[in-house]
């Protein structure tokens, strides 16, 4: 009796789990489409135009962004200039970046799913867990890197190299763009040892079924 219960607490459990991920990917998806326009408008639109719609617009809202608070009005964005490469680059690796969560969420949606038929240790289990893995692996040396470039083309669009170094109490600014997320990297190698050990039971479990 308990045990069948625990099964449904569990099973519901992944039926949550399984609307969360769909709600999740859904989300990450519109960010995407969200992304690819913003890239075709960075290719197509002209310089000029993005610029006159910038200072056209009234433009008053604030946002925090790793620690810090960025404030965008008029004043400021009276101070922008539009670079086309570097809006074209940025574009390109948040779509990339956020491509790589997606995939990643849709993994863990179709291991939730398989878990909830009771698929739990099969080999394509195993691979969807390892490609997490890597997927977070590819993050933990891109996360950095995007994280980098974004400040590093706000900062130029909107205050430029010269006023920077007017500004008495900043001294250098820099960017690490090629660094390691070390929490990811650790993260990428537990899950890939979970899958492996994953692929070891659906081996144990392929023998099971085998003598049975």
């Amino acid at each position: 009796m308990d045990q069948s219960l625990a099964i449904r607490t569990m099973k519901m459990s992944l039926r949550i789990l399984n609307v969360l991920l769909i709600a999740t990917i859904s989300i990450i998806s519109s960010c995407v489409l969200v992304l690819f326009g913003l890239f075709v408008v960075a290719l197509t639109v002209s310089g000029e135009k993005i610029i006159k719609w910038v200072l056209d617009s009234n433009i008053d809202i604030s946002f925090n962004f790793n620690g810090m608070t960025v404030f965008l009005n008029k004043d400021v964005m009276s101070n922008f200039i539009y670079d086309k490469s570097e809006a074209i680059v940025l574009m390109l690796l948040l779509m990339i970046f956020t491509l790589i969560v997606l995939s990643i969420f849709i993994l863990l949606w179709k291991f939730v799913k398989s878990a909830i038929v009771g698929d739990v240790f099969t080999l394509r289990n195993s691979k969807r867990i390892e490609l997490v893995g890597y997927s977070l692996l590819i993050l933990s040396v891109l996360s950095n890197t995007v994280q980098a470039y974004l400040v590093s083309t706000v900062l130029h669009m909107l205050i430029n190299n010269h006023e920077l170094d007017n500004i008495e109490w900043i001294q250098t600014v820099s960017f690490r763009f090629f660094d390691i997320n070390w929490s990811i990297l650790l993260c990428s190698f537990i899950v890939w040892t979970i899958g492996r050990i994953f692929r070891y039971g659906s081996f144990l479990q392929e023998e099971y079924d085998a003598t049975v």
